[in-house]
């Protein structure tokens, strides 16, 4: 079963569920794709979403190098160089763990190391952002 690209289930708990039993299976899965439709959903309740990009990087010599970044949570399953997240209300809605996790210790928990959330797409920029070009539509 590939990442559903048409439709989020009637509750975000069972999305975030799906997606991380999606995780778990080894199949395809796109950090991006499933923030965007979690922002969509979130939207929708009338909220104010914001799209965040995880990434540690380090010089060596004169190359950066981009962190691997792998959630123990996925038995070493996974890793990225750069990972998204869709964040609302001081909650990041993670797939990666099936829910959601606290923004103050976000990296922590979910990747076991202190990075820093930037900011990928604003408050402002989402709904724009959301519904470019891109048919992963909502229905509940």
């Amino acid at each position: 079963m590939a990442q559903s690209h048409s439709a989020l289930p009637v509750s975000l708990p069972d999305y975030l569920e799906s997606q991380h039993s999606l995780l778990i299976s080894g199949e395809y899965w796109n950090c991006l794709t499933a923030a965007k439709i979690i922002a969509r959903r979130l939207l929708a309740e009338g909220r104010r979403p914001w799209i965040a990009r995880l990434r540690k990087t380090e010089l060596r010599g004169d190359a950066v190098f981009h962190v691997p970044l792998t959630p123990p949570a996925l038995k070493l399953l996974r890793t990225w160089n750069t990972h998204y997240v869709c964040c609302c209300d001081e909650v990041a809605y993670e797939p990666v763990v099936g829910g959601k996790v606290p923004l103050e210790s976000y990296s922590a928990d979910v990747f076991e190391q202190e990075i820093d959330l930037e900011v990928f797409v604003s408050v402002h920029d989402l709904p724009d952002y959301v519904s470019e070009g891109d048919n992963t539509n909502m229905k509940s």
